[in-house]
C-alpha cells in the first residue's frame, strides 16, 4: 500500500518543477531528507502529476526518482521491496534499468552512474519514453527540452 505523509508531500511541493509546467525541465534547489539539494525535475507531458526528478546520488552517480501518481494498489501486492525493469528511450538511444520502489514517497528510484547510457538518453533530445518492461505502471512520457542544462546544473552542485 503506497503510503502517502506529509514528507511526500513536501517533497512535491518543494520540486522546481510543478504540475503544469511540463514543458521544459528546471533545476533549482528542494528540500530533501539530506537537507537543501540541487534537483532537476520535470512533470509528464500527458500526466503532470507524475515527476522525474535527478538529484545527486553518491561518488560519480545521479539520483533519479520517478514519481508516478498510483493509488493505493501500489506496489503490486504490497510488496515493499519491489523492483521492475524501465525502459527509458528518447529517439535512437535507449537504457534499460532497475528501478527499486521506496515507500516514503511512493517514487521508483536508481543510481546511475553519471556516464551511463542512461544519463545520455536523459540529456538527449526529443520527447522521453519510460515503458515499465512488467506493465503494471502505463507508459510515461516526458519532454526533454533544457534536460542538458538542467542535469548539468545538478552535476556541478554535487562534483564541482
Amino acid at each position: 500500500m503506497r503510503v502517502c505523509c506529509a514528507a511526500a508531500v513536501a517533497i512535491v511541493l518543494a520540486t522546481p518543477a510543478l504540475a503544469g509546467d511540463c514543458e521544459a525541465w528546471k533545476a533549482g534547489l528542494s528540500q530533501e531528507e539530506e537537507g537543501m539539494m540541487m534537483t532537476a525535475s520535470i512533470c509528464a507531458v500527458d500526466r503532470p502529476d507524475d515527476l522525474l526528478l535527478i538529484s545527486c546520488g553518491g561518488e560519480e552517480k545521479l539520483g533519479l526518482r520517478f514519481l508516478p501518481a498510483t493509488g493505493d494498489d501500489f506496489p503490486p501486492k504490497g510488496d515493499m521491496n519491489y523492483r521492475a525493469s524501465f525502459v527509458f528511450a528518447s529517439g535512437e538511444l535507449s537504457a534499460e534499468i532497475s528501478l527499486r520502489y521506496e515507500a516514503m514517497d511512493g517514487a521508483m528510484t536508481a543510481t546511475p552512474r553519471r556516464n551511463s547510457d542512461l544519463v545520455r538518453v536523459l540529456k538527449s533530445a526529443g520527447p522521453l519514453t519510460i515503458t515499465d518492461k512488467t506493465g503494471v505502471l502505463p507508459t510515461e512520457t516526458f519532454d526533454l527540452k533544457g534536460s542538458a542544462k538542467a542535469i548539468g546544473k545538478v552535476e556541478k552542485a554535487c562534483y564541482s
